[in-house]
């Protein structure tokens, strides 16, 4: 039996980080902001979440990625996508402060904020985004771009197709963005306009650097983001 390629031992590893969260949420419940927040988390989708990420790099390991480790690349892989993820927290942070939007979208929920308590926060968010990577990026992507480039006409277009699918594929979580329309457009526009950067972001560093390096910069934006203030909110 063929042994996993270096890439997929790497994406179970982060599988087995999903398991030890669930594991770990499911002697502390409760820790949620909502019923949809736990259910990602649930067995039956942590298992379709492998499923779906396997089954991406496989096929990113055909279409051109480049691995998500390779020897010295401490500073492309993680360095470098950290501190793009920083940068967009922070943007994040400044806007929020200035629109308030997180706070009213708490208030309608009833909730006292959209962010999960500290120390939680630490332990969830590096795990959802290692799932939202999976959903819009490390399994969409790969299998969308192997499909159509199989197509006679797309075979030799394989990095034009790629682009076309990131610029999609990165408007798929800024859509949720268009809720906030009752606040007002330029507040939207903000988030909206945020969200896609962060999503493109992702999809070029996927591209050129591997999916580690993708899910780093979501990892650093959640910490800025939603660890942070959850942190604070709770000294």
């Amino acid at each position: 039996m063929r042994e996993p390629s270096k890439a997929l031992r790497l994406f179970l590893g982060l599988a087995g980080y999903l398991v030890f969260v669930k594991i770990v949420l499911t002697l502390a419940p409760g820790v949620f902001r909502s019923p949809a927040q736990a259910k990602v988390f649930e067995w039956p989708l942590l298992a379709l979440w492998t499923a779906l990420g396997g089954l991406g790099v496989f096929l990113s390991e055909r279409t051109g990625f480049p691995q998500p480790w390779e020897e010295g690349g401490a500073r492309r892989r993680i360095l470098e996508p950290a501190i793009r993820g920083i940068a967009l927290g922070i943007l994040a942070v400044i806007t929020d402060a200035a629109t308030g939007w997180s706070h009213a979208v708490a208030a309608k929920m009833g909730l006292p904020s959209i962010h999960i308590e500290f120390p939680a926060s630490a332990l969830v968010y590096p795990g959802g985004a290692v799932i939202v990577e999976i959903l819009y990026r490390l399994f969409p992507i790969p299998v969308l771009l192997w499909l159509l480039t199989q197509i006679p006409a797309l075979r030799n277009r394989e990095s034009a197709v790629f682009w076309v699918l990131a610029v999609l594929t990165s408007f798929l979580e800024p859509l949720g963005d268009l809720g906030l329309r009752s606040l007002g457009f330029a507040t939207m526009a903000s988030v909206f306009a945020q969200d896609y950067a962060l999503n493109f972001l992702q999809g070029w560093t996927f591209r050129r650097r591997g999916f580690l390096a993708a899910i780093v910069v979501r990892v650093a934006f959640y910490i800025v983001w939603h660890v942070v203030p959850s942190a604070f909110a709770g000294a």
